[in-house]
């Protein structure tokens, strides 16, 4: 059977892009290449693999051209040799690309693309912060309008949108398409797919409905047209799940067995498959039939996948532990508690910072409370209704102490933070001193002229405000400082201990802090205005960046500055 005569009619709607992400952050760049090079590799097999072997030769060829960009192509395809399998090794060739690199100025692909091709790597082994920081650096590097600017920043859009930044990864994901849409002639027709994808979920849950159902039939008859399998396997998973969205569950439920037909059998579909069945068993459960078995599967592919685990998944427990507690089954339901909180550690552990300002169904500790509380169960049935009380009076009296404990210690972080706002003038020499000398101690490789000229040049820079008015790339910023790229990161690094685009982002910071204390006027603007007038693109983005300099909201700077100037002149 074709996959025209597989194709379905029907409105879709896009499931978690979790479940597309390990093909797109993955995608090819269409990168130009030496034809002599490449050809060394294309002559013996034009559509297998390249070998080590042949591998070896074509670096061999490219190292005899003395040509840096041709070298660091010979490695790249190293790194894409050892991409699938992930060994380490292929982190070893992109670190041997930056090294070559690291002194080339105006290249359209490196280091710009051994930094994006690291974040694929730790994307694909689970250290999305790593990934994060790789793309990141990848995106500050890479000159804009260009595949490799638009692939990267792409793929920091699914970081944002597997933790739940949906509104970011949109407005990333609808330029990708149009991007696309400019250059498609020129590009593989799996990629533009995958952005369709991946812009018709983001908008499913942001709300935009009818947006999303004619992105994803757009993706579904672009799929059948390039013969994309993978692609098509996925729309049909999404036609069952906007057909429950929709109410229409005798259409979702043909469709999400259609699904679980296709994906069964492939082990590299299991987390796929675990949404196909956590689909399936709320459809049941909205036919007034039973989805236990479905959310039970669910469970047991998660026992297998471990690392594959999302909130959404996660849902699962929630119908297993209501559904053994009708049946008066403590025993069944202690064992899928034990499950959640298992799973849900290992997410926790996966995205590390990323989850931080992530507001999450459940809290662990409550998790943990539920069950303390279905152990007590089992060993003192008599008892249910005070165990009930008590633990809902320690979860209430939690609330209230963690509530007044976050307003106390929000409270102390704000007064330092203006203490720090009085201090800065009288100490600005001084820190300045204490910071040089700090300095030669820890960049020994640099010349001490070269390392104060920078840190002079930077101070100059910092005092001029243009970082809120102008969007800054390390090389542009080291361009208008004249110096170079390397030494310029290397003293960021080194001595404000963050990379370059965390080092914006304080300085913006400091600057709203200083605008938000001492002008009346903009401390009246509105989150937004203020995340603008500061430099930032979304009031998101400066509420985050605020928050993780300062520990505070910017919100409850203001409320708290407004009432202590209050309370002064009363």
């Amino acid at each position: 059977m074709t996959l025209k005569e597989k194709f379905i009619k029907s409105p879709v709607l896009s499931l978690v892009l979790l479940l597309f992400s390990c093909m797109t952050i993955g995608q090819n760049t269409v990168e130009k290449r030496s034809d002599s090079i490449a050809k060394t590799i294309q002559d013996t097999s034009k559509n297998t693999k390249p070998t080590l072997a042949q591998l070896e030769v074509a670096l061999q060829k490219a190292k005899q051209t003395e040509n840096i960009t041709e070298i660091a192509n010979a490695y790249f395809d190293y790194t894409e040799f050892f991409l699938k399998p992930l060994q380490e090794t292929g982190i070893k060739y992109c670190d041997s690309i930056l090294l070559i690199t690291k002194d080339l100025e105006n290249n359209e692909k490196y280091p710009a693309l051994a930094y994006k091709q690291k974040g694929r790597y730790y994307y694909r082994i689970g250290k999305y912060k790593l990934a994060l920081d790789n793309f990141t650096t990848a995106l500050a590097t890479a000159k804009e309008n260009t595949l490799l600017y638009e692939t990267t920043n792409f793929n920091i859009g699914l970081i944002k949108n597997t933790i739940e930044r949906r509104e970011e990864a949109k407005q990333i994901f609808k330029q990708y398409v149009q991007f696309l849409e400019t250059k498609q002639n020129k590009l593989p027709a799996k990629n533009y797919n995958r952005a369709l994808f991946a812009l018709s979920h983001t908008l499913t849950y942001t709300g935009e409905m009818d947006t999303a159902v004619a992105y994803i039939e757009k993706g579904m008859k672009n799929s059948i047209a390039t013969n994309d399998t993978t692609s098509y396997n996925y729309f049909v998973l999404n036609s069952g799940i906007n057909s429950y969205f929709k109410k229409e569950y005798k259409a979702a439920l043909d469709s999400l067995l259609r699904a679980r037909a296709l994906f069964i059998n492939d082990t590299s579909k299991r987390t796929s498959l675990a949404y196909t069945y956590l689909y399936l068993g709320k459809n049941n459960i909205a036919m007034n039939k039973s989805g236990i078995a479905y959310f039970a599967s669910v469970d047991s592919i998660l026992e297998i996948t471990k690392e594959d685990v999302t909130l959404e998944l996660l849902e699962a427990y929630d119908y297993l532990k209501k559904h053994y507690e009708a049946k008066g089954d403590p025993q069944k339901r202690l064992e899928y508690a034990e499950q959640e909180i298992k799973f849900r550690n290992i997410f926790l552990a996966e995205y590390q910072d990323l989850v931080k300002n992530i507001v999450t169904n459940y809290d662990n500790k409550i998790l943990e409370k539920e069950r303390d509380k279905i152990i007590s169960e089992i060993k003192e049935k008599g008892n249910i209704i005070i165990i009930v009380l008590l633990s809902l009076l320690l979860a209430f009296g939690g609330a209230i102490y963690y509530f007044f404990r976050k307003q106390v210690i929000h409270k102390k972080r704000f007064l330092k933070l203006l203490a720090e706002q009085e201090q800065k003038a009288a100490h600005e020499e001084k820190a300045g001193n204490q910071l040089t000398n700090s300095l030669n101690n820890t960049i020994k490789e640099l010349p001490e002229e070269l390392v104060n000229d920078i840190l002079g040049k930077l101070t100059k820079f910092e005092a001029t405000d243009k970082f809120v008015k102008k969007k800054y790339t390390l090389p542009q910023l080291a361009k208008e400082l004249n110096t170079n790229g390397t030494y310029l990161s290397k003293v960021i690094n080194e001595v404000k201990q963050v990379n370059f685009a965390n080092y914006l982002n304080q300085l913006r910071i400091d600057y709203a802090v200083a605008r938000i204390t001492n002008d009346t006027r903009f401390r009246e603007y509105t989150i937004k205005a203020i995340a603008e007038e500061c430099g930032f693109k979304t009031q998101q983005s400066f509420s985050a960046a605020f928050y993780k300099k300062t520990g505070i909201k910017p919100s409850f700077f203001i409320r708290q500055l407004k009432n202590k100037i209050k309370n002064s002149n009363n």
